[in-house]
């Protein structure tokens, strides 16, 4: 990365950083793009340059959790299957998703309207980069891509919502992480094994594997 690329990422944690402060002290919807440009020390046209939106300063994570998803997928070690990989990297997230600084961000969420339409936006997002990448990396057919990646964006939504609820409810700390983690490895079981046996008493049989 050049010199000019180092200076803009910089530049852009740098207005995230003092919007994600003015949010947690104030609440989202009581804070305008102006006063995070004034507190960041920069025009409001460039903290527009850097986010689209104001629901982006907040959620100024994304490009970066949406790459990671594609990336468990096209880095999954040979004979891995996609399931195995991207849980891998969502059971990785769980510690911070039962920190204080989450629990921080999940407040922000809680009180605003706003971002809660946003946070839709984004799991499509997601759906999409996980459908198109499933397509070009194991070259199945598109419809059966899209219903993948729906299923798989469907885990990572109640990770995220699951993360948020116990956040809300003080519970943090390592307990908090196995409980997310079995909430985790409960819904990749569902999704391997297959929804047809669910409410059961007998074991599934017939494993589904998505390559």
């Amino acid at each position: 990365m050049g010199l000019r690329e180092v200076k803009k990422q910089r530049t852009r944690c740098e207005i995230a950083d003092t919007a994600m402060r003015l949010f947690a002290s104030r609440g989202f919807d009581h804070v305008t793009v102006a006063e995070v440009a004034d507190a960041a020390g920069v025009s409001e046209k460039t903290v527009y340059n850097y986010f689209p939106t104001k629901e982006d300063l907040f959620y100024d994570e994304v490009p970066a959790r949406e790459e990671a998803l594609r990336q468990a997928i096209r880095g999954r070690l040979p004979g891995e299957s996609i399931l195995t990989s991207l849980r891998r990297l969502q059971g990785g997230e769980c510690p911070r998703m039962c920190s204080p600084g989450f629990a921080v961000f999940a407040r922000i969420i809680e009180d605003s309207p706003a971002l809660q339409v946003k946070e839709l936006e984004v799991m499509a997002r997601f759906s999409l980069a996980l459908a198109e990448t499933i397509q070009q990396e194991l070259g199945v057919d598109e419809r059966d891509a899209r219903i993948a990646a729906g299923l798989l964006v469907s885990v990572h939504r109640q990770l995220f919502r699951a993360a948020r609820k116990q956040a809300l409810a003080g519970k943090q700390g390592p307990a908090a992480v196995r409980r997310l983690r079995a909430d985790l490895d409960r819904a990749y079981q569902l999704l391997e094994h297959g929804l047809g046996g669910l409410g059961q008493s007998a074991p599934v049989l017939g494993k589904v594997h998505l390559p």
